[in-house]
């Protein structure tokens, strides 16, 4: 049948969907390139637009504000993470499962995203806009372990158990990326050492630090993120 996917397969992006992407790339480079330079509080709209040879126009039809540029493709890496997970209900432990999807894919390649982590502590609105978009990723494992618990619905006691374990996770992750930021630590080893802990082998154990590949001037933002980069 004409447009139809095979089961199982999914339709890639059309290009337009790429020139969309590339554009909100263009203008997350921009934006966290000016605020590193000149400030949050001193960068504009203007700017940003200007300097990824947009206008301020075309920057708005992307993004409400200069804060949720520094997260151009949010919502693509949310659908990559819920479909690295899989089906929660043929999954023999779902805890299991989202500690392996988030110490394989937490991506220390690209240094526009690691220069976002090392603003993120010194700017109010940054640090807002990554606790909102903290709050899809808890929402997204919150439902895959009800689910792959066999509570959906779920009674209070599963849901605040799920919730709970969520956001414990997404903080995990969290610091593992600010350090990725600020100390050159390789988030995923580091935030898997750490929920393995939690969720296994106990905390007081002393963790391993391995630090991050250097990554390459110019590598920022170019491209689609990696197949398996979801945070």
């Amino acid at each position: 049948m004409s447009g139809a996917v095979e089961p199982g397969r999914r339709r890639g992006p059309t290009q337009r969907e790429l020139n969309r992407r590339a554009t909100r790339r263009a203008l997350a480079t921009a934006a966290l390139e000016l605020f590193a330079s000149n400030g949050y509080e001193a960068t504009t709209v203007d700017d940003i637009a200007a300097r990824a040879g947009v206008s301020p126009r075309t920057f708005f039809l992307h993004f409400p504000t200069k804060a949720a540029a520094a997260y151009p493709d949010h919502d693509v890496r949310l659908r990559r993470f819920v479909h690295l997970l899989g089906d929660p209900e043929s999954t023999p432990d779902p805890v299991a499962r989202v500690i392996l999807v988030l110490r394989t894919t937490l991506d220390a390649s690209s240094s526009t995203r690691r220069l976002r982590y090392q603003l993120m502590m010194g700017v109010d609105e940054l640090r807002d806009e990554d606790a909102r978009s903290d709050r899809d990723y808890e929402a997204a494992i919150a439902e895959f372990l009800l689910r792959g618990w066999g509570e959906w619905p779920a009674s209070v006691e599963a849901r605040l158990r799920a919730r709970a374990t969520a956001n414990a996770m997404i903080g995990v992750v969290r610091a593992a990326l600010l350090a990725w930021g600020e100390d050159d630590v390789d988030p995923g080893p580091a935030a898997g050492d750490v929920l393995d802990r939690l969720f296994g082998v106990g905390i007081s154990r002393p963790m391993e630090i391995r630090r991050a590949r250097p990554v390459a001037d110019g590598a920022a933002g170019r491209g689609d993120p990696p197949a398996a980069d979801v945070r």
